[in-house]
């Protein structure tokens, strides 16, 4: 008994301190002389430095060779001016730091890790600076990487999850930059040439087009001295044009396609929102009810307990620089997906009738409570602020967002889900061999 009073004040205390250092979260920002945006948070508890730069060059910046900017990053570290892949992986390896990069539709994002001690620091740091700063696109690593990237693309429409999403994509932005996967196609990844990556990169990755985000075990002079470093390896350049509107669907549709499949994977979208939208905490919400939550869903209630059509079922807002879509997800026998297509229909007709003071209360505990878990590591913290820095969210949007979560009336979160969803024409697609 005592062992077990003993834990629930462990856990207590844990939480408390959960809550106290999201509390302590301070977002400074600046702008360094080349322009690039800083954003820096003080975490002195660890001896360790996590930086995140992010440019706003995903694959909505691809033009007509899709998958170019996934390819550009990805072969960003393999060579620069003054060393070979071998040495970058080795220069990293040796500091004990840590290197990865990873392109969205939105923006394409390095990440660095490794100790703050100031000799270890200054080495990854210049080294990083040199990889983001002096890239150089060996022909020879292209053409691999082109092997690689078409096999995991053929390997990609064996599967009928992934075929599914690319339709939905597809049908849903029309001739919009998002429309296409961040992969490309292999038609397109097929026609990538050196001189195209060495044009994206010279295009996009400049200081100006670059938020550089650090958290560690540092002051702000280090982090100045730091910011300054690495965006002076950067050219100033100019920032990219703004993405053309998203355009809605005129009509609803309906979309099957054949896969030889014992299961049938059922998608439904429809445009959501934007970053920043002022309506997303409580469509944040409110999802969290209808199929966001998992077990305690709406959605996995009428769908799996009720009548046992999947095993999983979710739905999810996706906001990006433009309205990103709200999805349905599901995958069913063959001979039930018409049945679970009708459960889902009739699910975003009644959701909002079951909605009461008591699940709103559950559902705002669970996500106040568990919202420090969402940044109990510097590497989950150095993803949200630069998230906020791309995006242009307040400073304060840490302690705000589970502030707003709180404040919210039960009416707010019903008008903003009627205000949404439903209002655009919705698309359905189906994969597989549905009856």
């Amino acid at each position: 008994m005592q062992r077990v009073q003993l834990q629930l004040t462990l856990l207590f205390l844990g939480c408390l301190l959960s809550f106290q250092s999201l509390a302590a979260v301070k977002i400074q920002s600046w702008q360094t002389s080349q322009g690039a945006k800083v954003m820096f948070v003080a975490a002195p508890e660890l001896p360790m430095m996590d930086m995140r730069v992010a440019f706003d060059a995903g694959s909505a910046r691809d033009g007509e060779k899709w998958g170019l900017a996934s390819m550009t990053a990805a072969l960003i570290g393999s060579a620069t001016a003054t060393r070979n892949e071998n040495q970058i992986s080795d220069g990293f390896n040796r500091l004990g730091s840590e290197f990865s990069q990873q392109a969205g539709r939105d923006s394409a994002d390095f990440s660095l890790r490794c100790l703050s001690r100031e000799d270890i620091r200054k080495q990854a740091l210049a080294q990083f600076s040199e990889v983001l700063g002096k890239a150089r696109f060996d022909d020879k690593i292209l053409q691999r990487e082109r092997s690689r990237w078409l096999a995991m693309l053929k390997q990609k429409n064996s599967q009928p999850q992934v075929l599914a999403s690319d339709l939905l994509w597809k049908t849903l932005y029309g001739d919009h930059p998002y429309a296409h996967s961040s992969d490309g196609t292999m038609q397109t990844v097929e026609t990538i040439k050196q001189a195209d990556l060495q044009a994206f990169y010279q295009r996009y990755y400049t200081a100006s087009n670059a938020v550089i985000s650090l958290v560690g075990d540092l002051d702000r002079k280090q982090a100045e001295r730091i910011a300054e470093q690495l965006a002076q390896a950067l050219p100033q350049g100019t920032k990219p044009k703004a993405l053309p509107p998203v355009e809605e669907m005129k009509n609803p549709q309906t979309l099957m396609r054949e896969f030889p499949s014992t299961q049938t994977y059922i998608l439904n979208a429809q445009k959501g929102i934007k970053r920043g939208d002022p309506d997303y905490v409580a469509l944040f919400v409110a999802n969290e009810a209808f199929g966001g939550g998992g077990f305690g869903s709406y959605l996995m209630d009428e769908v799996r307990e009720k009548r046992g059509l999947a095993y999983s079922v979710y739905s999810y807002f996706a906001p990006m620089k433009l309205a990103g879509p709200f999805t349905i997800g599901l995958s069913t026998k063959n001979a039930s997906a018409k049945q679970a297509q009708e459960v889902v229909d009739h699910s975003l007709h009644t959701f909002v009738a079951t909605l009461n003071e008591e699940r709103l209360q559950e559902i705002k505990d669970n996500l106040i409570g568990g919202f420090p878990l969402r940044m109990d590591s510097n590497a989950k913290l150095v993803a949200y602020i630069s998230m906020i820095g791309f995006y242009g969210l307040p400073l304060d949007y840490l302690q705000w967002f589970p502030q707003q979560v709180e404040k919210l009336s039960l009416q707010q979160v019903i008008d903003a889900w009627k205000k949404h969803i439903g209002k655009s024409p919705m698309l359905r697609v189906m994969v597989g061999e549905p009856k």
